[in-house]
């Protein structure tokens, strides 16, 4: 059951909920056919910041989440500006870039400042030592989720669930991306 002030205006659709509008998705080896996801009124505005967008997984984060839902406010970020422009040629209009420094927490809560979710794919979460992303979605209360698979990551950031929850900020971690977006099922 969702927390009774979720901060996020997003309202999840039941699974049996009518879609509107079909896309199809190219992938390297094959076109998948899939339904857009027709997002409330006070949801169309949401804006999505994926961390790590420039990379491979968040760039297919961003990509999927452009197709799916479209109507939704897409920023990529990442360390490199060219890389990033060139997705958001590709993702179009309702899109952005910024550049951002994951080991200066001024440039991670400047880039969460009127963002509704975080999405952090900016890995290897194997060396990293601090949950500085999440930390930084606290204290600018931005909705978080991480796609960690890194077992001493995910002990660290599962420390700040005290903090998440005084502050009313839901914070998924330990998504994972094994075995969906990594292993090509998506991509």
């Amino acid at each position: 059951m969702a927390p009774a002030a979720v901060p996020l205006n997003i309202k999840w659709l039941p699974l049996n909920s009518k879609l509107k509008a079909k896309s199809q998705l190219q992938t390297s080896s094959r076109n998948i056919e899939f339904e857009r996801v027709q997002l409330p009124e006070k949801t169309r505005n949401s804006t999505v910041l994926v961390l790590g967008g420039t990379g491979r997984v968040g760039g297919s984060t961003a990509i999927a989440l452009s197709n799916l839902c479209p109507d939704l406010r897409i920023l990529v970020a990442g360390r490199n500006r060219e890389k990033g422009e060139a997705l958001v040629a590709k993702l179009g209009g309702n899109s952005g870039f910024s550049q951002v420094d994951l080991n200066d927490q001024d440039s991670l809560q400047t880039a969460l400042q009127d963002v509704d979710l975080v999405v952090h794919t900016a890995g290897p979460f194997q060396q990293a030592e601090k949950c500085s992303v999440l930390e930084a979605a606290i204290n600018t209360k931005t909705a978080y989720v991480d796609v960690c698979d890194d077992t001493s990551y995910a002990a660290r950031a599962k420390s700040f669930m005290s903090r998440a929850l005084a502050a009313n900020v839901p914070a998924i971690t330990t998504g994972g991306i094994y075995p969906g977006v990594s292993n090509g099922a998506y991509c």
